[in-house]
């Protein structure tokens, strides 16, 4: 309870200090909310809009979310309970990698952050290379992975089916098997066919000689992402600039995904420092603290890291 209450007074110092922009055509969004008082249960309250930025800062001071969502669909009444009564009118193209979708070999957080950062790189090469999207714009999660927001107008109208026939497209799905084990189809022929006479300059034999024995290469161009995300046009993504109640990340946009270090840049307290009893073996560097704990063990760090600690259940006060 004492953690609980200091999570609550750190998370509403926040959000009273930090100037939060909201998304474009907010009054057309809906937003939800997990607040603190039900953590650690997940309950979370939808159906909210606002019509001023000052109207939801007044609503985080006051009710202080440790998650905050907002819906990449538009509405014509978002603040209906009722789907049917809110009037669909659009959503966004989200594409969300995240780590529990990734093919990792370690449970260091660093790890998954690295691979995570490598799909994000693949995927936006074949979103501009082979579907023409001009800007996409990349967030990262609060947590282990990476949002993806595409908001050019020609998609926005897209339906479930057709946001599915784009994520087999990326993800190479529903391959067929042929001749001696050979998988492929057309799917798999456009995505590698795309590349090969981009990346080898390959035509005629050579390109269907090179085709013929994709299954290494299927492997190499198939992009993690979660694909419930991506195919639901009512979907909830978290809002950035909000803070990430497992974490005490922010959800925040990255402008250079090279440099980008989200254990370092994502981080939105100071340097304060606190004491804590350690729950869990931890050995980690979050911003400039390197932490190698044990179980049982006392410790005094800075706020930023004990504040991580508070919210993965890693320590207590």
């Amino acid at each position: 309870m004492e953690a609980k209450q200091f999570l609550i007074k750190k998370f509403r110092e926040y959000y009273r200090k930090t100037k939060i922009k909201l998304p474009n055509s907010f009054e057309r969004r809906e937003f939800a909310f997990v607040p603190f008082e039900t953590f650690p249960e997940f309950i979370m309250q939808r159906h909210i809009s606002f019509t001023s930025e000052e109207d939801f800062r007044g609503y985080v001071t006051l009710n202080v979310p440790a998650h905050v969502y907002y819906s990449s669909a538009y509405y014509q009444n978002p603040e209906k309970e009722r789907m049917e009564e809110k009037h669909w009118l659009g959503a966004d193209l989200i594409f969300d990698i995240d780590a529990d979708h990734l093919p990792l070999t370690s449970n260091s957080m660093e790890k998954a952050l690295e691979v995570a950062k490598k799909e994000v790189k693949k995927l936006l090469q074949v979103l501009k290379l082979d579907f023409g999207i001009k800007e996409a714009e990349v967030f990262f999660s609060g947590a282990r992975g990476y949002h993806i927001h595409v908001c050019e107008e020609e998609f926005l109208k897209l339906d479930s089916a057709e946001r599915r026939e784009i994520v087999d497209y990326i993800m190479i799905n529903s391959p067929i098997i042929l001749q001696k084990k050979k998988i492929f189809d057309s799917n798999i022929a456009i995505r590698l066919s795309t590349y090969l006479r981009k990346k080898k300059k390959l035509e005629g034999k050579e390109l269907l000689r090179e085709l013929k024995n994709p299954t290494e290469l299927i492997e190499k161009f198939r992009i993690h992402i979660d694909a419930p995300v991506t195919a639901d046009v009512k979907r909830l993504i978290r809002m950035p600039g909000t803070l990430h109640g497992k974490t005490g990340l922010k959800v925040v946009r990255v402008e250079d995904l090279d440099s980008f270090d989200p254990l370092r840049d994502a981080v939105a307290f100071g340097e304060d420092r606190m004491k804590l009893r350690v729950l869990n073996r931890i050995k980690l560097k979050i911003g400039e603290e390197e932490l190698d704990l044990f179980q049982g063990e006392t410790v005094e760090i800075p706020e930023f890291a004990g504040i991580y600690l508070l919210c993965r259940g890693y320590a207590t006060l």
